[in-house]
């Protein structure tokens, strides 16, 4: 079992308190037993339990945080990894990237094309590639080829794929 209050240690101090209408189990490590002075006392012990649901509270009402578009709560993106909308990407990115990070994944995404994709070409992955060989010819100053890169991008615009103008 994992501590309940670092949530990373093994527990190795159980405690249990019987309540008229519930039962309470908390779960420590030897380090945060030690930090909260867990000792034979019932008061520190009541104590202890009061804390702990206090902070439970705090991270029940944040993981009840939506996503204005789809809905989609924090507490199931955590439990899930799913998010329900591409606007929850920018909406959560902070706890995603949290939850990223304790998982061992830090940066920015570097993956590639899937095989069965490769040769796969759209209007979108030809706008972007043009776009990228526009910027980079208006660096160069070579303006010759940016306007032929320019009257591309144009052309992709008008195509009835690209949303453009219906015929």
């Amino acid at each position: 079992m994992i501590c309940d209050f670092c949530k990373e240690n093994d527990a190795t101090v159980f405690l249990e308190m019987h309540g008229p209408a519930s039962t309470r189990k908390l779960n420590l490590c030897r380090e945060c037993a030690a930090k909260l002075g867990v000792t034979e006392d019932p008061k520190a012990i009541s104590a202890l339990f009061q804390e702990l649901s206090a902070s439970e509270k705090k991270v029940n009402d944040e993981d009840k945080k939506a996503c204005p578009v789809c809905g989609t709560q924090l507490g199931f993106l955590k439990r899930t990894k799913q998010a329900g909308c591409p606007e929850c990407y920018s909406i959560f990115k902070d706890q995603i990237k949290d939850i990223l990070s304790k998982q061992g994944i830090k940066g920015p995404y570097k993956g590639v094309m899937p095989n069965r994709l490769s040769t796969f070409r759209s209007v979108l992955t030809d706008r972007i590639a043009l776009q990228a060989k526009l910027e980079e010819s208006i660096k160069n100053e070579d303006y010759e080829k940016a306007a032929i890169y320019r009257d591309y991008l144009k052309a992709l615009e008008k195509s009835p794929v690209a949303g453009g103008e219906d015929e």
